[in-house]
């Protein structure tokens, strides 16, 4: 997978992976600031990737407030089992405390429904968008003419 992945998953609705741990800060700032939800995922078999869960949610809630932030949690590599240093009661008491869904799977062998993780995470974008009745996005585009006639009024001013 590229650092940046998008695919169209369900109509309107895009989606873009991004491998967090590859990226500089700036980039991940950037993904978080368009994106709509967010698939956080740790490694089973290392609990430092469990424990940098609730720090990256913190910057998600910074970067995105005061909106709400949409994930769902996965512990991966559910396949190494035997190598296990957190336990599905962790992940699923994590997911509580989060308000999200939660899912254990294996990348590698395909164990668990990968496929609908990424449902569940566009079903719940698309429940967010619909309470809170918008159905489209302003373009960046948008947001920089505002920003620039903002500047530009308080100048003039």
């Amino acid at each position: 997978m590229s650092s940046i992945d998008t695919w169209q998953l369900l109509p309107g609705l895009s989606t873009a992976v991004f491998l967090c741990q590859q990226e500089d800060a700036i980039q991940r700032e950037g993904h978080m600031r368009w994106g709509e939800g967010f698939v956080l995922v740790y490694d089973i078999t290392d609990r430092g990737s469990f424990e940098e869960v609730l720090p990256l949610k913190s910057t998600l809630d910074e970067i995105k407030k005061p909106k709400n932030v949409t994930l769902v949690l996965v512990g991966n590599k559910a396949d190494l089992d035997h190598s296990r240093q957190v336990s599905t009661e962790e992940g699923e008491k994590l997911a509580t405390e989060l308000a999200c869904a939660f899912y254990e799977c294996s990348a590698c062998t395909g164990e668990g429904n990968i496929t609908e993780i990424f449902y569940e995470l566009c079903r719940e974008v698309r429940r967010r968008r619909m309470v809170q009745g918008k159905t489209r996005r302003r373009s960046s585009t948008t947001h920089v003419k505002q920003a620039i006639n903002k500047m530009l009024t308080k100048i003039s001013s």
